[in-house]
């Protein structure tokens, strides 16, 4: 299968599946520029000690934010491989280095998102990601 963000065919496995639907719905549904849409983010750009990997980041540059500060964070996972729990705790890992504006989590066909409230700083669950502002 393709990717249209990495440029380049990617094994079809069933997490791949699930990462490239999740890329075709930011672009399609979202209107998120493919251009700020990263696949495989290498943490180790801001975090030298880290070799871990986010499947999807959508960087925040226009409103002026660092690469820590993206506007999402995908965590996709093939349905059966992975539970909710298991989810929450990579999920967890990450946000020690990243401070996203929302969090979307994909287990197969079954998603949930958060958004950061602002006055807490954690995330609460919303029921769908807002379009992307041009």
């Amino acid at each position: 299968m393709f990717d249209p963000i990495r440029k380049k065919e990617v094994p079809d496995t069933p997490e791949e599946f699930v990462r490239q639907a999740t890329v075709r719905f930011l672009i399609d549904e979202v209107k998120v520029p493919e251009h700020l849409i990263s696949v495989e983010f290498g943490l180790s750009a801001i975090d030298p000690k880290t070799d871990d990997r986010v499947d999807i980041l959508v960087h925040n540059f226009r409103d002026g934010s660092l690469l820590d500060k993206p506007w999402l964070l995908v965590e996709c996972k093939a349905p059966g491989e992975y539970t909710w729990e298991a989810l929450q705790v990579q999920l967890n890992k990450y946000l020690k280095i990243l401070t996203p504006q929302y969090v979307m989590l994909a287990l197969g066909d079954n998603v949930r998102y958060f958004k950061k409230e602002e006055s807490s700083k954690r995330y609460s669950k919303i029921p769908s990601l807002p379009q992307y502002k041009k």
